[in-house]
């Protein structure tokens, strides 16, 4: 079961542009990546962190909705 909740997580990551998908990846530490903080990524991408804060709501709410429609 939880390797299925893996690959519907990783198919979703998939879907999202490919910024959307850096921040994500970069902020939770997925797919080998190290976790960062926002500011970390807000630095890292030259954007500010407050920015990032708001992608971030917006991209997990993209996620919920994505895999809520899968489950």
């Amino acid at each position: 079961e939880k390797e299925e909740e893996r690959r519907i997580i990783r198919e979703a990551v998939e879907k999202l542009e490919d910024r959307e998908r850096l921040i994500i990846e970069m902020r939770f530490g997925l797919f080998g990546r190290r976790e960062m903080t926002q500011k970390d990524v807000a630095i890292e991408l030259g954007i500010s962190q407050s920015y990032i804060s708001r992608l971030e709501k917006k991209i997990i709410s993209q996620l919920r909705e994505e895999i809520e429609n899968k489950i």
